[in-house]
């Protein structure tokens, strides 16, 4: 299910959905003629394997690589094409959720998304700033929460709990609306110490709303506003194992995610307007890092607030002249408003405190070209404005060719991307530099894919090479600075495979190797394995019953803390099993055991999983 790029790799017993899926395109696309570097997962695919967790949805598939510090009390990341995380762009039903005030670099932290208000993940890999504009060096990944059906009105109430005082209660209620249908959904949220020293308590509020007005004209509203608590060792530290100050720290933060759009369609062309908002506000108490082999001064205590506002609008036009050629153009408009106020205790408190705000408008347009013979290819081109930066023009194409009668398709692509400086990066007043220019970043792929057996059967090879250049590194000085100076070299190979055997099975597969390296050394960027690998099977003997099994590989990589110094962490492998049944239309019991072979495994140096972990839960639909 994870490593296939097509909609129709999904369990047995739900039949194909005719969607549109616009993530990597500004011209809709049907899922069934996806690149095969455009992956979809889907709510069916979510209930088959019961993952406790957004990671888990995410780490099979092909060129994905998450971790975690800690449990989801820590930060969780994730990683394209061994590029930093901070170079992918995620969207919440299509509004950025980035935040630039962060010491991370502006990524996104995946730790606090629950699963229950999920119904399907969009991931793009590649660079996408021709459509999306900064942050999308490396992909996009687009996060669409759960939509009502509009026949009746429906709730469901799903309730679990697991090992090392785990569980979650999530509550969906939805229906129909004259022309349209609306949905709620609340959940809590708790994950205890199944890394030691780790403690996560979040809640969630969500609704949407869909309705048509009058025969061409559609409108939809989707908000999102959840809570959460945290508490772990601090990045760096050495986590449990090596951690000399044994205080956590702790993370309190408040999310608030609002989108709105209407769609009208005048003869051959649609246009569109979608309105975006995202408040983030961010309260970190670090009790600090003892100084270790790595660093003798450590890392002085320090606490933090932040809040991050952006505003984003943008205005769409699509036209298709034939059953060939399409066309789509726009402008997008982007304002971020950052606040952080905080101090580190040297023994004196020294302030920490910085205020930015930056507006960037980019007018942006995108052709694309389908032949009847098998060529097909598209072309898009954006330039932003940032205010105080020069212009940065962001191209990207895709050449697509499949032989007739044979299911088989070679492609190549090619593009263009940058992120701007963080806020964090330009304003912080110890180590933030005002002259930063944005990360740039170059990359094409290779691709080699196949479809036999009627759509039973799909496989795919991706070679992808990639270039990011002034990548901003932490300079120690006197004085430190953040600095433009690293250029670094990513490539490898993506195998991705589906298969459907006889009605019951669905069996998917992927590797990907992959190398991150700073240009000027030849060092390996951290926490990035070259090696990865997945391969699950799902089994539905009859319709009332589930059976899922997962297994993922990741290899050796490096990794350092100020406590232990530069390490290199064991490979892993990790297997877990899932079993539905479904006793009735309005019950079903499932059993899930994450890590089911009880492997112990650190993704991060000093932070070690506990092992095996049971969960069971319950499902009630009115």
């Amino acid at each position: 299910m994870m490593a296939d790029t097509e909609i129709d790799a999904q369990p047995l017993i739900h039949p194909p959905e005719p969607v549109v899926v616009v993530t990597g395109s500004r011209v809709a696309t049907d899922p069934r003629n996806l690149p095969r570097n455009v992956t979809v997962l889907k709510r069916e695919d979510f209930d088959v394997e019961k993952p406790a967790k957004v990671s888990d949805l995410l780490s099979r598939v092909a060129g994905v690589h998450v971790d975690q510090v800690g449990g989801r009390g820590g930060t969780g990341s994730l990683y394209l094409r061994g590029a930093d995380p901070n170079y992918t762009l995620v969207l919440i039903d299509g509004v950025r959720v980035n935040d630039p005030t962060n010491a991370r670099g502006g990524s996104f932290d995946f730790s606090a998304l629950d699963v229950a208000d999920i119904e399907r993940v969009e991931i793009a890999r590649g660079p996408y700033s021709a459509v999306y504009g900064g942050d999308a060096l490396s992909g996009v990944i687009n996060i669409v929460t759960r939509r009502a059906p509009r026949d009746d009105v429906s709730a469901t109430l799903d309730a679990s709990a697991g090992a090392y005082d785990t569980r979650e209660l999530a509550l969906d209620v939805a229906g129909p609306l004259a022309e349209g249908s609306w949905r709620l959904g609340a959940s809590d949220s708790n994950e205890g110490q199944q890394v030691r020293g780790n403690d996560f308590n979040s809640q969630r509020f969500s609704a949407s709303l869909d309705r048509q007005l009058g025969a061409h004209t559609s409108l939809f509203v989707t908000g999102r506003f959840s809570q959460t608590e945290r508490a772990g060792f601090p990045d760096d530290s050495g986590g449990y194992g090596f951690a000399a100050l044994r205080e956590p720290e702790r993370r309190d933060a408040d999310e608030a995610v609002f989108g709105a759009g209407l769609n009208t369609t005048v003869g051959v062309a649609t246009f569109g307007l979608t309105i975006g908002y995202f408040d983030r506000s961010d309260h970190i108490d670090s009790p600090g890092i003892a100084p270790g082999i790595r660093d003798p001064f450590g890392v002085p205590p320090g606490v933090v607030t932040s809040d991050l506002e952006r505003y984003s609008a943008t205005l769409t036009g699509t036209q298709k002249f034939s059953d060939a050629w399409s066309v789509a153009y726009g402008i997008d408009w982007l304002r971020e408003e950052g606040v952080s106020d905080g101090e580190l205790d040297f023994g004196f408190p020294v302030p920490t405190s910085f205020e930015l705000t930056r507006t960037t408008w980019a007018p942006f347009a995108e052709v694309r070209y389908q032949s009847r013979f098998g060529l097909s290819t598209s072309a898009g081109v954006r330039v932003d404005k940032p205010d105080e930066q020069n212009s940065v023009t962001s191209p990207r194409i895709r050449v697509a060719y499949t032989l007739p009668n044979t299911g088989f398709t070679v492609a190549s692509a090619w593009g263009k991307a940058f992120k701007l400086p963080s806020l964090y990066a330009l304003g912080h007043p110890l180590v933030g530099n005002p002259d930063l220019a944005p990360e740039r970043g170059e990359s094409y792929e290779l691709e080699l894919s196949q479809t036999l057996r009627a759509g039973a059967l799909r496989w795919s090879a991706t070679y992808f090479d990639g270039e990011f250049r002034n990548a901003i590194d932490f300079d120690p000085g006197p004085p430190p600075m953040l600095v433009n100076r690293n250029r670094v070299d990513t490539r490898g190979v993506e195998l991705a495979a589906t298969l459907r055997a006889a009605d019951a099975w669905l069996v998917d597969a992927s590797v990907t190797h992959a190398t991150s390296e700073i240009a000027s050394t030849g060092d390996p960027l951290r926490n990035r394995p070259e090696w990865r690998g997945g391969l699950a099977v799902h089994w539905t003997p009859v319709p009332a019953l589930r059976f899922s099994a997962a297994a993922t590989h990741v290899g050796t990589s490096p990794d350092s803390s100020i406590a232990t110094g530069d390490v290199r962490l064991d490979a892993y492998t990790r297997v877990d099993l899932s079993a539905v049944w479904q006793l009735s239309p309005m019950f079903e019991t499932y059993l899930a055991v994450d890590n089911a072979t009880d492997e112990r495994y650190e993704q991060f140096v000093g932070f070690e999983s506990r092992g095996i972990s049971p969960r069971a839960g319950v499902k009630l639909t009115f």
